[in-house]
C-alpha cells in the first residue's frame, strides 16, 4: 500500500488517509481474484481494512420509493448488527439507505465508487461519503481524481459482487444496474436474493424477474443469514421481525438500546436526559446511540437537546 495525499480534515485519524492497495498485498481481497479481470490496485480510504469474508451486498435502484429505502435501511441495520459488513455502491436511493442502515447500527460498511476516491458523487451523498470515510471504507479502482463515467458503474458493480458472499436486490426496475450486479454475482457463484415489492410499481419488476428466475426471497435479515448458513438469533425473548412489518422497527424486537430509544420516541419528541432515564442508559451512551440513529436518518435532533423520530 502506498499513501497518496493527506485528505484528512482537522482532527481526523491517520488511518483515514487515502492508501493504495496493490494486487498481491496483504490487504488486497482474495475474492477479487475470482474476477476475469481483477483490478491491479484499489484506492482505499477509511479505518476499516477490507475483510476476507462476512460481506453482504445490498443494491437497488436510485429511484427508490420510501418502501424500498426503508427495506434497505432496516435490512442493512439488522445484518450489520449481526456482524456482517454491508457493501454497496454509494449511489442515491437503495445504496444510500443501505449504508445509512449499517452506520445507524454502529456496524461496518464499504462504499465502492464509480469515480475516484477524491470525488463525491452524487453530491447529495457528501455527508454519507464523509461518514463512511471516518467509520467504514471507501473503495475505488480509479485514480483518486477520476470523474464519474457511465461505464465506470457496471465496472464497479463487479467489485461489489465479488466482495459479497450474497447480493440482495432490495428494489429494481427492469433496466436497473442492480440487475447487472446480480448477474455478476451469479457468475461468481455468490448467493442472489431479492425483496418482493408492490406489484403495481415499476421499481418492482426487476426484482420480481429475479424471483421468477430462482433468486431467494428476503423478508428479513434472517432469510439472508439462513441462506449463508448462519442461524439468525436475538437476545432471549426476542423475535426476528419481517421487513414488511411496518408497525415495528428493525432492532425493536431484540430489545437493543437503539430499539428502546425509538420506542420511547414513538409518541413524540423527548429530551435527551428523559430518554436516557426511560431506557436505563447513561446520558453519554444514549447520546451516542441517538447520534448513530440520526446519521442513519431514523431520528433528528431538535433545539434544547431534544430528539424526535423521522416520520415517513
Amino acid at each position: 500500500m502506498e499513501a497518496v495525499k493527506d485528505m484528512r480534515e482537522p482532527g481526523e485519524r491517520p488511518e483515514a488517509v487515502t492508501r493504495r492497495v496493490r494486487r498481491g498485498s496483504a490487504e488486497y481481497p482474495d475474492r477479487l481474484l475470482h474476477l476475469h479481470a481483477p483490478p491491479g490496485a484499489l484506492w482505499a480510504r477509511g479505518p476499516l481494512r477490507i475483510p476476507s469474508e462476512r460481506m453482504v451486498g445490498i443494491v437497488g435502484t436510485r429511484r427508490a420509493t420510501e418502501y424500498g429505502r426503508r427495506v434497505a435501511h432496516d435490512l442493512a441495520f439488522d445484518l450489520a448488527s449481526a456482524g456482517w459488513v454491508v457493501v454497496s455502491g454509494l449511489a442515491g436511493g437503495i445504496d444510500a439507505a443501505a449504508h445509512r442502515g449499517a452506520l445507524a447500527a454502529g456496524g461496518e460498511t464499504i462504499g465502492v465508487l464509480g469515480c475516484g476516491i477524491n470525488r463525491v458523487y452524487p453530491v447529495s451523498n457528501r455527508d454519507l461519503y464523509g461518514a463512511i470515510g471516518r467509520r467504514g471504507l471507501l473503495l475505488s479502482e480509479y485514480e483518486p481524481d477520476a470523474p464519474p463515467q457511465k461505464y465506470h458503474f457496471p465496472e464497479r458493480n463487479r467489485i461489489i459482487a465479488a466482495l459479497s458472499s450474497a447480493v440482495v436486490v432490495a428494489q429494481a426496475g427492469e433496466r436497473s444496474g442492480a440487475l447487472i450486479t446480480a448477474d455478476l454475482a451469479l457468475e461468481l457463484g455468490r448467493e442472489v436474493l431479492a425483496v418482493p415489492g408492490p406489484i403495481d410499481q415499476v421499481v418492482s419488476r426487476g426484482v420480481h424477474e429475479l424471483l421468477r428466475s430462482g433468486a431467494g426471497v428476503v423478508e428479513s435479515a434472517a432469510d439472508v443469514l439462513r441462506q449463508l448458513g448462519e442461524s439468525p438469533g436475538c437476545p432471549p425473548g426476542g423475535v426476528q421481525r419481517s421487513l414488511f412489518d411496518v408497525g415495528d422497527q428493525s432492532d425493536n424486537a431484540c430489545g437493543k438500546p437503539a430499539g428502546r430509544l425509538r420506542r420511547e420516541l414513538a409518541d413524540g419528541p423527548a429530551p435527551l436526559h428523559d430518554l436516557a432515564t426511560a431506557v436505563g442508559l447513561d446520558v453519554s451512551e444514549a447520546l451516542a446511540t441517538l447520534s448513530r440513529l440520526e446519521l442513519g436518518g431514523v431520528v433528528r435532533s431538535l433545539p434544547g437537546h431534544r430528539f424526535e423520530l423521522v416520520r415517513p
